[in-house]
């Protein structure tokens, strides 16, 4: 049978296999990826941070802290891309703006007349 600590650290394996995976679809762009793997980690960080703290080593705690500064990064980084689209989002609706301001000016372009022209 499986002792607590055994279990905590067959958990953070899981959780640091899952950071890997999730730091590889951020370069990938897959948030959806990013997603599902957060909700799969939920539950064994909630296990670990409920248990852990009865059984951890120093061993284990250096993992934890590992682990944990790998996510920090993962936030960070993502953090920094939401920071940038939204910044070209706002370029983005500002230059629609100024586009909605001067599509009257340059839409119309000259007027033209219709007239019948017989020749005969």
């Amino acid at each position: 049978m499986e002792t607590p600590a055994q279990l905590c650290a067959r958990l953070l394996a899981a959780l640091e296999d899952l950071a890997a995976q999730e730091t590889a679809s951020l370069q990938a762009r897959d948030f959806a990826a990013v997603i599902h793997l957060q909700e799969r980690a939920a539950p064994l960080v909630a296990h670990l941070a409920e248990h852990g703290p009865a059984v951890a080593d120093d061993a284990l705690r250096a993992r934890i802290a590992a682990w944990l500064a790998q996510r920090r990064e993962n936030g960070e980084w993502l953090a920094g891309q939401i920071a940038r689209t939204k910044a070209e989002l706002e370029k983005l609706d500002a230059t629609r703006r100024r586009v909605t301001r001067l599509a009257p000016v340059y839409g119309r372009g000259p007027a033209v007349t219709r007239q019948l022209c017989a020749v005969g």
